[in-house]
């Protein structure tokens, strides 16, 4: 008998003012389509069939958790100060207690992630035996995200942030997404090892790539079919264009 597929929990960064978006409403409130961006990307997490959901709130803390107070499955987590992705995770992780399965990672400001794409990188994960997957692109030239260090033989051995990358590092077209999976153990074990040693002075979630590889765990990527899809919006120039694409487009692709 085959066994079932651990459980799924996604957890949802959704803390950011969004500064350039000059706008007093925080930015995953911001329409798309006719409805705020970050309906797209819960929308996501419940056609994949997460066990939970856990929102990192920030900024506009109550006016996101009253938007999204009708959602079923949903909790909310605090991230006060904002310390970076990696802390942001750390915040989430009271709602995954007793969590045993899977976890992904999505951002509140990146609507346009295929629910198909994201399948097929929790499936890879699954299928490779990680403890750890990112989603990533080849782009050249690389755009201003965490670069993907590879070894001799192809394998994740760590992921450098741009601000904190080598000029030859910067040469590197496997870029990071931002978006993971996790083993929930393995997680819960190693986000306390990240230190905010960088040019930011924050908790990169990327840094704990570095960290598994060194524990011996296992880290791989899957390629996104399309980088368009995981741009988050910074601006409203960006959701614009998005909006042009999908109108475009018909809609949203799955």
């Amino acid at each position: 008998m085959k066994a079932s597929p651990p459980a799924l929990a996604v957890v949802i960064l959704a803390a950011g003012k969004g500064t350039r978006m000059k706008s007093g409403l925080p930015k995953v409130l911001h329409r798309l389509a006719g409805r705020p961006m970050i309906d797209w990307v819960v929308d996501l997490a419940s056609a994949m069939g997460a066990a939970r959901t856990v929102v990192v709130v920030g900024f506009g803390a109550a006016q996101v958790e009253a938007h999204l107070a009708g959602r079923p499955g949903l909790s909310f987590a605090l991230q006060e100060p904002q310390l970076g992705t990696g802390h942001a995770v750390m915040a989430a992780m009271p709602g995954l207690a007793g969590f045993a399965g899977e976890v992904l990672i999505l951002y509140g400001d990146v609507p346009g992630l295929r629910l198909s794409t994201a399948l097929s990188l929790v499936r890879q994960h699954r299928d490779q035996g990680n403890q750890q997957t990112v989603l990533a692109m080849v782009m050249d030239p690389p755009p201003p995200y965490g670069r993907l260090i590879l070894d001799a033989a192809g394998r994740l051995r760590r992921i450098v942030e741009q601000r904190d990358a080598t000029e030859a590092e910067k040469k590197i077209t496997l870029v990071s997404s931002g978006i993971f999976v996790f083993a929930a153990g393995p997680l819960l074990e190693c986000l306390p090892l990240l230190t905010t040693d960088n040019d930011q002075k924050e908790y990169y979630l990327t840094d704990l790539a570095a960290v598994f590889a060194g524990r011996g765990l296992k880290v791989g990527y899957a390629l996104a079919p399309d980088p368009d899809e995981v741009q988050g919006i910074n601006s409203l120039d960006e959701l614009a264009a998005l909006a042009q694409r999908w109108q475009r487009a018909g809609g949203k692709e799955e």
